[in-house]
């Protein structure tokens, strides 16, 4: 019995961390934060910034200043752009103010 509470408070302490990494605002923020916040290196940019067909061909077309590669992998990059396109300002949920200043 105790070492099934170990591990079910050991899975606790960790679940937090494993969500907010795959989840697409966890990853926006972890990913696209250090740079497009409030004074950082990017302009500051948030989903409801662009329509989700912009924000899909933005990154189709390669429009991003930068190489992603070393900062994102592919699969996180499209868990990003799924996120981006369900918040964007044509979204049902838009959402304007994701990354801290």
């Amino acid at each position: 019995m105790k070492k099934v509470l170990l591990c079910l408070a050991l899975a606790l302490l960790v679940a937090p961390s494993i969500t907010m990494a795959s989840d697409g605002a966890g990853l926006f923020v972890q990913k696209c934060g250090a740079c497009h916040k409030r004074g950082g290196t990017a302009p500051s940019v948030n989903p409801a910034d662009k329509a989700g067909v912009v924000w899909k061909k933005y990154f189709s077309r390669g429009r991003h200043p930068e190489d992603l590669a070393a900062t994102i992998n592919d699969a996180e990059l499209e868990t990003v752009i799924l996120y981006l396109k369900a918040h964007a300002a044509d979204s049902d949920q838009p959402a304007a103010a994701v990354i801290p200043k």
